[in-house]
């Protein structure tokens, strides 16, 4: 392996995956960097912690956990910017590997040898970025970590994202699936300052339409947020978007419609994230704060797990006010977990019961005191699933 690619399987064929993962969250001239720069711009904008925790979170589970065998993963290139570098480590064979810093330059390097081993019919391309964004007109712009560097033109240090797609129209991947983890809130004093016409660096161009002798393309993107609006990151933590997409292709967002196998469709896939973000208990305050978007997808198979799902569950009582004395358990024939109540000097907490369980068969109880006791039996299945106890 060399370059920025952190895995390479020697046997993938043409058809094939090819990922192309990205997490920025130190930024040279930005609030906190080395040497922050004074463009009006950039006011506000700061380091992140999130992006490299996701973005390497992200490139594992590619390689770790995506399954389809009619495109294996081929190649995954991986750039980082981070507080303190530190090495990549393989998820299957545990060995290092030195990361590129996401630098523009960089970055579009990496675009066009990820475009190259991906120019196949029957290859898939994988594109994944969490870091700073912005949203100039109807276009989103993706922050290197170097952006800014150019004061007259601080644009020469953003990837232009709809550029990015319609250029790829040009490669004959007949798949194309795009995650951008990033605000796509929008910044007048950049428009003012910069104007319009240059919203980033266009590694490939292209247009909106294919070029006459290529297999038609099917592609799916999907945003942290609408446009013009925010995402949220988690400090020191994987980024509430990805930790819904990573958990919905455990299984939340899978189903077995085509007999025995569970897959995770495009369609699918957007429905679960939808439905993590929305949910308190897996959210907490950030509940609906962010809606994730995909506002241009085909319908196609994505990733097909090797076993059975894991299933979000939500336990509660009614009213809610039950929650905080009761003390929750959860049987299955191979497993049982409880939830005690806080002890009468804790904090109490009225909040539902996370769980995550493998798909099946369960008993609930809440057990709140003599002659209330509430119980139901219910199947964890894909997307979710909430149980409510009511009092008898």
């Amino acid at each position: 392996m060399a370059g920025f690619t952190v895995h390479v399987s020697e046997n993938a064929g043409a058809a094939a995956t090819h990922a192309l993962v990205i997490g920025v969250g130190a930024y040279a001239h930005l609030q906190g960097g080395p040497s922050p720069t004074d463009h009006p711009g950039a006011l506000g904008m700061r380091q992140l912690s999130s992006p490299p925790l996701s973005a390497r979170g992200f490139a594992s589970w590619m390689i770790g956990g995506y399954h389809d065998g009619s495109r294996p993963l081929g190649s995954l290139a991986l750039l980082l910017s981070e507080a303190v570098p530190a090495p990549f480590v393989h998820p299957v064979t545990g060995a290092e590997q030195v990361v590129e810093e996401a630098t523009i330059d960089n970055i579009v390097a990496a675009v066009t040898e990820w475009k190259d081993r991906g120019d196949h019919d029957d290859a898939r391309l994988v594109f994944y970025f969490c870091g700073h964004g912005v949203s100039l007109g109807i276009t989103t712009s993706l922050l290197a970590s170097d952006v800014f560097a150019d004061r007259d033109s601080p644009m020469n240090g953003a990837l232009q994202f709809e550029a990015l797609k319609n250029g790829l129209n040009n490669c004959r991947a007949a798949q194309q699936v795009f995650f951008v983890d990033a605000c796509r809130a929008g910044s007048d004093t950049l428009v003012k300052r910069v104007g319009t016409d240059n919203l980033g660096r266009v590694p490939l161009s292209g247009s909106t339409l294919r070029p006459d002798g290529l297999v038609p393309r099917k592609h799916a993107v999907y945003f942290a947020t609408l446009h013009g609006q925010e995402s949220f990151g988690r400090a020191g933590r994987v980024s509430l978007f990805t930790d819904a997409l990573l958990r919905s292709f455990d299984g939340a967002g899978s189903e077995n419609t085509q007999g025995r196998v569970w897959r995770v469709t495009t369609q699918t896939l957007m429905h679960a994230i939808s439905q993590f973000m929305r949910a308190i208990p897996f959210a907490g305050t950030l509940a609906g704060a962010a809606v994730p978007a995909s506002p241009e997808s085909f319908d196609f198979d994505f990733h097909e797990l090797r076993g059975d799902p894991v299933v979000p569950v939500y336990v509660g009582c009614d009213p809610a006010e039950d929650n905080a004395r009761a003390e929750f358990v959860c049987r299955h024939p191979a497993q049982e977990e409880r939830r005690r109540p806080p002890p009468a000097d804790g904090e109490a907490d009225d909040g539902e019961w996370p769980l995550f369980l493998p798909f099946g068969r369960y008993e609930v109880e809440a057990l709140l005191g003599p002659g209330d006791t509430r119980r139901e039996t219910f199947d964890a299945r894909p997307p979710m699933f909430r149980v409510v106890l009511g009092r008898p």
